[in-house]
């Protein structure tokens, strides 16, 4: 059976009754399986927590328990039992709070390692977000996430707010190198959009989620770039991905 994932920045200001309606409109029409979000505020886990009881949380805060922003993982109960799970900092010393020299924030992946009860198997989904300086800065924390990947003992899917655009980074192509594939470009079905937009008309596309190439197929991909209620929910554009095991 195929697996949803959505990646969403939810951008950690103006969290108001309205833009809240929205967000929760947006992940309640894709109806994800696994949901992956970024710049979530611990006033916005709080309210996802509320607001979608058929999901378990995996993560915390990047400045240590429930402070700071999380990168935390949605899964559903009913598809998952969540075998083990953390946040680690993208440093050297990745079980403490710590940060790439040069980075303007600390940087934290989550990873859940999940049992799927409908296909009765093993995999793991990791969210992150790098940092939105230099590019150099991100390509160490590629590194270090990379370093991590490389290790799983299961397939993988990453989502994350990666901060870079493909068309000119050189992380982008450090990251689709190796194990992992940009799931777009395997997807049998594609929408492709910006996945920035800052409430502009900017072109960006710097949300990714990446699977393991040699273990999954992409039945579909799209960018939600709709309108909720009339608005955009965030100043990114969620993604949402198919993916079925190979």
């Amino acid at each position: 059976k195929s697996i949803s994932i959505m990646s969403f920045n939810l951008w950690c200001g103006g969290v108001t009754e309205e833009r809240t309606a929205r967000v929760l409109a947006a992940i309640r029409a894709s109806n994800p399986d696994i949901l992956g979000v970024q710049e979530a505020t611990p006033q916005w886990m709080n309210i996802l927590r509320a607001a979608l009881p058929a999901y378990t949380s995996a993560g915390f805060g990047r400045d240590g328990g429930d402070k700071g922003e999380y990168s935390a993982i949605f899964v559903k109960n009913e598809r998952f039992d969540i075998l083990a799970e953390d946040t680690r900092w993208l440093t050297d010393t990745p079980e403490v709070f710590s940060y790439v020299e040069g980075s303007l924030c600390p940087r934290v992946y989550t990873w859940a390692k999940l049992y799927d009860k409908e296909n009765k198997t093993e995999l793991y989904h990791i969210n992150t977000h790098l940092d939105h300086g230099p590019e150099e800065v991100r390509m160490v924390q590629a590194h270090y996430l990379y370093d991590f990947v490389e290790g799983l003992d299961a397939p993988v899917s990453v989502t994350g707010d990666f901060n870079y655009d493909e068309r000119t980074s050189e992380v982008y192509k450090y990251f689709t190198a190796g194990v992992l594939a940009d799931s777009k470009y395997l997807a049998k079905d594609l929408y492709a959009a910006p996945t920035f937009h800052g409430f502009k008309n900017l072109d960006a596309i710097i949300d990714f989620c990446y699977v393991s190439r040699d273990a999954y197929e992409v039945a579909d991909y799209r960018v939600i770039d709709a309108l909720f209620d009339g608005e955009h929910p965030s100043d990114h554009n969620p993604v949402v991905v198919t993916i079925c095991k190979k």
